[in-house]
Formats: C-alpha cells, structure tokens, sequence
C-alpha cells in the first residue's frame, strides 16, 4: 500500500474542502449541523431532558437507551447524506487516481478515505462518541469497549450510506427504474402509520422485532458498548461482519456499472407534446419553451421528483394537520399544495443553466436575444409545475376526509399558484448571482449552490408554518369564509414575477461572463 501518496491525496482533498467553504459547502453544512443539533435538543427537551436520560440509566435501561439513539443516528446519517450529498461526493475518480503510481485497491482506498474524513460524518461520529463518553460518565459503559464500538459503527454507516447511493444510481439509471423508487419512497412515508396501528393490537410482534433487531449494526454496537459479558463480544463480531457484508456488496456494485435500458431513437420529430405545449407561447419564444421542457423532462431526478411531489404533499398535510384542530387537514394543504408545484422543477428552476455546461454559449448564437432563452427556461418550469396543480386539487376532491365546498377549492388553487409564482420569481434572482455548476446526469445528493438551497429549503418551511401561523394569531383567514382574501394573491404573485422576468432579462446579458465561467467550471 502506498500510504504516503494517500495521505498527500487526503490532504489535498482538504485543501479543496477549505477552498468550497468559503463558497458553499461549508456554510451548508455549517447550517446543517446547527438544524441537526437544534432538532436533536428538541426531541431530547420533548422526552424529559437531560434528567430523565440519567434516570433511565440509572434505573438499568442504559442499553435501550443506545440502540433508540444510535438506531436513529444511523438511520438519519444513510438518508441525509444520500439526499444532501455531503460525504457522498467523489473527489477523485477512478480515471484521475488511475494518473498516480496507485493499485486497485490503494485507488479504492484513497476515493473512499476522502469520502468519509468529510466534516459532515464527523457531525455523526461527534454525536455517537459523546453518547458513550456520557455512558462512561454514568459508569453504564466501559471508556475503550464504547469508543471502539463508535468507531466500528462509524465505519459500517459509511459503508452503508455507499451501498445506498450505490443501489440508487444503479437503479435510477435503469427502465422503470424512477417508478420503483417512488414505490419505495411512499412506502417508507406509508408504512409507519399502518404498523404502528398493527403493533398495538399485537404487542408480542414488537417483541420479536426487537429481537430482530439486535442483529442490525446500531443494536450491536450497543450491545458492544454496554454490555460486559458474552453478548459485547457477539456485538464486535456482528460489526465486522456488517463491515465485511457493506464492503463485498460497495465492491461487487461499482465493477459492475449499469447500462441504460433505454433504446436510443434517431429520428428526429418536430411535432412532439413539448412542441406543441411550447406554441402555447407563440411563434417567437415556442421552440425554446419546447426546448427547455425537454431539458427537464429528461433529467431522471426531475421526473423522480415530479412523481414525488404529489405524494411527499400529501404526507406532509396529513402529518402536520393533527395539532390544527378538526379543520387541520384543509388549513396545512393551503400551504403544501403550493409545494407540489415547485419540488418537481426545483433542482433546475433555480440554477438554470448550471446543468447546460459548454452548450451555454450556443444560447448567445441563436437569432434571438438572450433574454429569451432565460424567460423560455422559466416558462417551462412555470408550464410543468402548474400541470400539476389539476391533478392535485382533483386528488383533494376525490380523498379529502372533509365536505366538498367550492370555496375550499378556490383557495387551494389560488395558494398553488402563488407558491408556483413566487418560487420562479426567486428562482430567477438565484440563477443569475448564485449559479453553479451541476451534474445533469447525477440521480442523488445536493448540488444546488447556498442561495438555491435557501430558496428551496425556505419556501418548504414558509409552506409549513405560514398556515399554521395564520391558524394560531388570525384563525378566521384559514377559514372558507375568507376566501375572497385568498384570490389577489395569485395576481399580486404573478405582477412580482412578471417583474423579476423583466428585470432579469438585460442582467443576462451583461452576467454573461460570470455565468459562463461557473457552469464550465472556470469559477
């Protein structure tokens, strides 16, 4: 092994880390962890505090304890790095290390040390640590056996979230393969409900789960890390076990990369749906509209996205609405509603031309003024995310628990395209002064740059809690009497993007330079 040549790679990896925190990444990440340790004090307040966690150690339930927090760290630590892609980024691919005097095994070992002494595991790896040093303060733990169990948790959930991300790039890439994706994702929002109903009526089938689930990873490292006879010696081993298992699957997936199943067609068509949606627009601007339709409905994640949008808006109506009151299904729908307009186009909308690369400067060719192509972009995500706002208010009419009333529906509608307006207005503003470069053909992770992030993640939240706000200090706006108050905001929405649409067009222009050099990678 060239350990030397490794280290100066990881040390080089960190050099480019410093390098993108001044940019980016840092202060996402930097926002991250303090959300992640806001939301981790609230659930420790909602259970009692730090007192009661002492009680319950003390009362000889220290083990109980670790497999609930480690279990969630785990669990946690797999899909946020996967959705945010922070840890989960090659820094160096097999072609560029395949330029230094490296084996096989020394390139795979250099790619995956780089991915996981990212700052963002160490987030995860601080948080497990203090668990077993506040152990081995309660004496409920030994100092060595819970800091090697840590390490050893550590390493596997890294393995693990590789094996993910992995699992869905092969599947993403394949036919039908964002369908089952989806299927799975809405089982997983589905399931807990139903099963929480089903272990209540049959409390020894939670019994056996857990008995179950002292084979998985976090349940052996707590196994490791509290106890003193047999059962910590069986908690190692099953840990070098999952080890091995995560490393045989992460090496058996990346040698064998998926093709596309998808037949490639060379002909040329001139009359499909996106052209035909796109001469909505006129002659002038009709083909760059069909144009950038076809450009997001080709992007996997886009599609991956749109089919989720729906559902995620439905799941997080019903999970918000049981502290609104009986109304509560109808009062967070005025807020998640708007959400499905936008998820699907997000990742575009808002860095437009990160994803062209060297095609951008084919914009500046065409016999039209650059400002068209902007508005085009914009209006095929203006077009794609109001197909959307039917389908869903027919879905409420159809599966809402609530009476049918006309007004409802007005209101709902005129909340969907306020939301729909309002996030491309921003849109445009992030596109233009906080681009970045992307990767159209990624399927996972986060690469929108810090404001893309802000203006996603905060419309979300202004969704949530906007209708909860008015619920609680104005009740009578989030009522079907009010509905005459809900109708000049779609028109007062859409004179704020008819605006920013204007405003934006000579700033392309004269952004030119700028924009140019970060989608090619130059800044």
């Amino acid at each position: 092994m060239n350990g030397p040549l490794i280290l100066e790679l990881t040390g080089l990896r960190y050099k480019l880390l410093w390098a993108k925190t001044r940019s980016r990444n840092g202060r996402i990440a930097l926002f991250l962890t303090g959300y992640l340790l806001l939301l981790l004090l609230i659930v420790l307040m909602a259970f009692g505090g730090i007192g009661a966690a002492i009680a319950a150690v003390r009362a000889g339930k220290a083990l109980m304890i670790a497999q609930g927090v480690l279990m969630s760290l785990f669990v946690q630590a797999v899909i946020s790095t996967n959705i945010l892609g922070f840890g989960m980024s090659t820094v160096f691919s097999e072609f560029e290390l395949r330029r230094y005097p490296l084996t096989a095994t020394d390139r795979r070992l250099a790619r995956h040390l780089t991915g996981i002494l990212d700052p963002f595991w160490f987030l995860f790896l601080s948080l497990e640590l203090g668990l077993a040093l506040g152990l081995y303060g309660l004496e409920a733990a030994g100092f060595w056996s819970g800091v090697c169990a840590v390490l050893l948790l550590f390493i596997c959930n890294y393995l693990c979230a590789r094996v993910v991300g992995a699992f869905v790039d092969q599947l993403m890439k394949r036919k039908g393969g964002p369908a089952v994706l989806l299927g799975l994702v809405m089982a997983m929002g589905v399931a807990p409900g139903p099963l929480a109903q089903i272990f209540k009526k049959h409390a020894d089938w939670g019994v056996q789960l857990l008995q179950r689930l002292a084979f998985t990873p976090p349940f052996a490292a707590a196994s490791a890390m509290v106890s003193t006879d047999g059962t910590a010696a069986r908690g190692f081993a099953l840990l070098l076990l999952w080890i091995a298992a995560f490393l045989a699957a992460l090496i058996w997936m990346e040698k064998r990369p998926p093709a596309r199943q998808a037949a490639v067609s060379t002909k040329v068509s001139w009359e499909t749906p996106f052209d035909r949606a796109g001469a909505f627009f006129g002659p002038h601007l009709g083909p760059f509209v069909g144009h950038w339709l076809r450009f997001y409905a080709r992007n996997a994640r886009t599609r991956t996205m749109g089919l989720l949008s729906i559902p995620l808006a439905a799941f997080l109506t019903y999970s918000t609405s049981r502290t609104l009151g009986p109304d509560g299904v109808f009062i967070a729908a005025i807020g998640t509603i708007s959400m499905a307009t936008f998820l699907g186009t997000s990742r575009i909308a808002v860095n437009q031309f990160g994803y062209s690369g060297g095609a951008f400067r084919r914009y500046f060719l065409l016999p039209a003024a650059p400002a068209d192509t902007l508005r085009a972009a914009s209006y095929a995500a203006l077009t794609l995310g109001a197909a959307s706002i039917p389908l869903t208010l027919l879905l409420w009419t159809v599966f809402a628990p609530v009476a049918f009333d006309p007004r409802r529906i007005l209101m709902l509608f005129a909340s969907a395209l306020t939301g729909l307006f309002l996030f491309n207005a921003a849109g445009l503003w992030v596109t233009l002064y906080n681009p970045r470069k992307g990767n159209y053909d990624s399927n996972f992770g986060n690469d929108l740059s810090l404001g893309g992030n802000v203006v996603l993640i905060g419309s979300m939240f202004c969704a949530l809690l906007v209708p909860r706000a008015l619920h609680r200090w104005y009740p009578a706006a989030v009522t079907p009497e009010a509905w005459l108050l809900f109708l000049p905001l779609p028109f007062l929405a859409a004179l704020l993007y008819r605006i920013s649409l204007r405003a934006a067009g000579p700033l392309f222009s004269a952004r030119r330079e700028k924009l140019l050099a970060v989608v090619e990678g130059r800044d």
